[in-house]
């Protein structure tokens, strides 16, 4: 076994993790740009790591990422090294894992020829569109909904490790993997499987196989996409039964049904729940520019708004074509909810850069919201506006302060803390820029001395002698010196050194 490498499943990894970061609940300061840059070095120590069974996890922040205005979730947020470590141990298992999926099962599918997963999004619609098809095809038919309470977090990891050990023969990735599955609930404020990597949906795709395993032997058609399940059939017993056995088998696994988002649909309604008919019309609309189509959004979007409590799925839809036309009509709204949308973050961040008219207007009303002081309890949207300013090039005097503020406040959690320390870099003058790198030599995060040494760079306060004086003293940092010493254009700002 002393042969064996995990440098093909380490790429696709890396290759995964840099197409996400667009997509990304938590984008990285730099969107990863140093990993790309030296993988080649990156990969090798990590796989020497990996046959010495150093697998980890080494460092891992548990999140609470907003669900709704005010349910939230837990999101594991790992150092770069780990995430690559999990994502490529699962991904050896995966084409073994998805072999085992029937067709009925949407998410998180594995396709081993291109090493590759199928989009979320992609994936959902095709499920829908599945559902759909039956229903019209049949209109005597009921379907039964349901779901799983918490169930990322409810995940029995002794029950799973049996389950992937029964999969596969590949004792040298399952040892490791299930080292990192066990120490990431010994060393953490968490249980069940980590949140925030795909690689944790294929795990959860093979824990609920013996679900699908029932509805198929019971003769029920049936769609899943993770824990989202729905049966189709005409008889309401047939699908009340099939749901108690449901229940049954989620005890056995240590899980449970959400009681409030289980139900059966009659016929008619179960048609109007997934008909997406008048969506799909007005994003066509949309797309070929027709006459009417931005007045035809607007007042979709004043039903959205209207309903209580909002469909999150209307209203990303509605978000996201607003940004296509670049129609400013639904700024007002966004700013006025943030809090309570504070987990369409990324969807209204995304609307915000298609307006470039609006800039100014939009950081005015973000300051005020970031000078309230409630800005704290919504560390994601602190992100995601410190992330805003940067790459709309604002340069604020308020916001500064408040950079500094977030920067210097170490009982906040790291990830804003990294977007201040770039937002400062990016319009320091010499003094903040001294100021900077004082708190680069107290800092004793890792992550945040990465940070810190990026917002240097783009203070143009990180001259070469002190990039190798850190990569000397600190190895953990010898990526990011490596990848700032040869100069480069930094994401977001596109911004180079002027010293080389």
């Amino acid at each position: 076994m002393g042969g064996v490498t995990l440098e093909r499943e380490l790429n696709v990894a890396k290759r995964l993790l840099l197409r996400s970061q667009a997509a990304s609940e938590l984008p990285d300061i730099i969107a990863h740009a140093d990993l790309h840059h030296q993988w080649s070095e990156i990969r090798t120590t990590i796989d020497e790591e990996m046959r010495d069974e150093k697998s980890g996890p080494l460092n891992t922040e548990i999140l609470e990422y907003p669900k709704g205005a005010i349910d939230v979730r837990p999101l594991s947020r790992f150092s770069v090294r780990d995430h690559l470590v999990y994502d490529a141990l699962v991904y050896r298992l995966a084409t073994a894992i998805d072999a085992n999926l029937l067709s009925s099962v949407y998410s998180y599918r594995w396709n081993s020829k291109t090493g590759q997963l199928g989009f979320p999004v992609t994936s959902w619609l095709r499920m829908r569109t599945h559902a759909i098809r039956l229903l019209t095809g049949d209109i005597s038919l009921r379907f039964a909904s349901t779901d799983v309470s918490s169930f990322y977090e409810h995940i029995d990891i002794a029950t799973l490790i049996d389950d992937l050990y029964a999969v596969s023969p590949d004792v040298w990735t399952l040892r490791r993997l299930c080292k990192f599955l066990e120490s990431f609930q010994d060393i953490n404020h968490a249980w069940g499987l980590p949140q925030g990597s795909d690689a944790s949906g294929i795990l959860a795709n093979l824990y609920l196989a013996p679900i699908d395993e029932y509805l198929k032997k019971s003769g029920l058609k049936f769609v899943r996409y993770s824990d989202d399940v729905m049966i189709f059939h005409s008889e309401w017993n047939t699908l009340r039964d099939a749901l108690a056995g449901i229940n049954r088998i989620l005890r056995s696994r240590r899980l449970s049904v959400s009681g409030s988002k289980t139900r059966i649909w009659e016929p008619q309604e179960a048609r109007d729940f997934l008909d997406d008919s008048y969506k799909a019309a007005l994003a066509y609309s949309i797309d070929i520019a027709a006459p009417g189509s931005k007045d035809q959004l607007r007042v979709y979007f004043k039903k959205v708004i209207a309903r209580n409590p909002v469909d999150m799925r209307d209203l990303k839809f509605a978000l996201n074509r607003f940004r296509q036309m670049r129609d400013d009509y639904a700024v007002p709204w966004c700013l006025e909810n943030l809090r309570y949308v504070a987990n369409l973050a990324r969807e209204i961040f995304n609307y915000f850069e298609s307006l470039y008219g609006w800039s100014h207007r939009i950081a005015k009303s973000l300051c005020k919201f970031m000078e309230m002081h409630e800005s704290r309890s919504y560390p994601y949207l602190e992100q995601r506006i410190l992330r805003y300013f940067i790459k709309a090039g604002i340069h604020d005097k308020m916001m500064l302060e408040l950079a500094w503020v977030i920067l210097q406040d170490r009982n906040r959690v790291k990830f804003p803390r990294e977007f201040a320390a770039r937002y400062i870099g990016n319009h320091a003058r010499l003094p903040e820029s001294q100021l900077l790198l004082h708190r680069f030599e107290e800092e004793p995060d890792s992550a945040m001395r990465r940070a810190l040494l990026v917002a240097l760079y783009d203070a143009n306060y990180c001259s070469p002698r002190l990039l190798r004086r850190v990569q000397s003293a600190f190895p953990d940092l010898r990526w990011i010196c490596g990848y700032l010493l040869d100069s480069p254009q930094l994401p977001l700002t596109g911004k180079a050194v002027s010293w080389l």
